[in-house]
């Protein structure tokens, strides 16, 4: 497995399919295979080393699922509860007409919504007039960032709740804000700040020293440079934060979906205590077996995925709770076992679970719109034919 991994990543280097790679795998906790290739910062001549900070985007979700079944084991959250129960403001949403119209939603708005990603909540985008209005929210977040009145997470939530649903509560499936809509709710829910609440209960138990929603100062210099496909290859550009922070600062707007930072080797330490089925070897709980059993379940059906586009990553599989779900190995040419679990960020970093192998895969690059990327692919298939 070694060499097949160092040659498959050497070639892609070579190919310029990114500037610098951290590589992992584990198998029950131990660690199989750990590389780190090219550079963290290409024009500051800074090479890729084990302890390289990332900005992990969507790789955030998990995490924050993670949080909101914690609070759904203490009796503090529970799915089938309207959003409006712990954010008021969510009490009379309204659903986007063909026509242009609005109309009230017959459904309520529920926790479970957010969990599977069938709120209507979408991304910033110019297809629908949910995202149009959207993307209006995280401009405005960007024009305050550096004024005296900053766009905190309760004030993003508030916003959300003005705009009109892309569609019924339940009825499709389409990726989208509802993961920063629950770091709301889970603030709520906790009585606590949403990155405190992180803090204390998942990534202090579990020896996450380098995971944050910044980077101090201390830590600047390890902090991987972002690239993007520009006519010539990858070109710098640190400039992609889609409304949150430069990362040098705490900030105000605390992003369940998309706004940690980590080490491949601190992300680690999480996704090596899902694949113990929630708790590490060393006995430390992150999750009980039900709310594991819970994260993982699959939810979302193929009718309701017909509403979004035909998206590669999710060829394959269902979604849980913010978590992608293998329920067909072929249809995602993949040698990995039914139930496999994980998630990816925008910028190349992705991880996977797979329990009935004990089984963590993590791969971190910082490449625009990489997620997924084919290196994983062969990664992964590599990794379980070594087995």
């Amino acid at each position: 497995m070694q060499k097949l991994l160092d040659d498959l990543f050497e070639h892609c280097l070579e190919n310029g399919d990114f500037v610098g790679a951290n590589a992992a795998v584990y198998r029950d906790g131990i660690c199989l295979y750990a590389n780190s290739f090219g550079m963290a910062d290409r024009e500051a001549g800074r090479v890729m080393t084990p302890d390289t900070i990332f900005r992990i985007y969507s790789m955030t979700k998990p995490v924050t699922a993670a949080a909101a079944l914690q609070l759904m084991e203490q009796g503090k959250l529970h799915p089938d509860l309207p959003v409006s129960w712990y954010l008021p403001c969510f009490a009379e949403m309204q659903v986007s007409q063909s026509d242009g119209t609005t109309r009230p939603a017959r459904e309520m708005l529920r926790v479970q919504h957010l969990l599977n990603m069938t709120s209507g909540l979408p991304y910033a985008g110019d297809s629908t007039p949910a995202e149009k209005s959207v993307k209006a929210i995280y401009e405005e977040m960007t024009r305050r960032q550096k004024t005296d009145h900053p766009m905190d997470t309760l004030a993003f939530c508030e916003l959300l709740s003005a705009l009109p649903l892309e569609f019924e509560p339940g009825t499709h499936w389409k990726y989208g804000t509802s993961a920063d809509l629950l770091g709301g709710v889970i603030q709520a829910a906790s009585g606590m700040g949403f990155r405190d609440y992180l803090k204390q209960n998942i990534f202090a138990p579990l020896g996450m020293e380098d995971t944050d929603f910044y980077v101090p100062t201390e830590k600047q210099e390890r902090l991987a440079a972002a690239y993007t496909y520009g006519e010539t290859g990858l070109v710098r550009d640190d400039a992609h934060y889609f409304g949150l922070n430069d990362l040098r600062t705490k900030p105000v707007f605390i992003s369940g979906g998309a706004g940690l930072t980590s080490t491949i080797g601190d992300y680690a330490k999480f996704a090596n205590a899902l694949a113990n089925g929630g708790t590490t070897k060393d006995g430390i709980r992150i999750l009980g077996r039900q709310a594991f059993d819970y994260l993982r379940t699959p939810q979302v059906t193929g009718e309701q995925f017909r509403h979004d586009q035909d998206w590669d990553p999710l060829r394959g599989y269902s979604y849980g709770c913010l978590v992608r779900v293998l329920t067909d190995r072929y249809g995602a040419g993949t040698l990995a076992s039914p139930g496999e679990f994980g998630w990816d960020g925008w910028t190349g970093t992705y991880f996977c679970v797979d329990p009935a192998e004990k089984l963590t895969i993590l791969f971190m690059i910082q490449t625009a719109c990489a997620g997924t990327s084919y290196a994983v692919k062969m990664m992964r298939n590599i990794v379980y034919g070594s087995l």
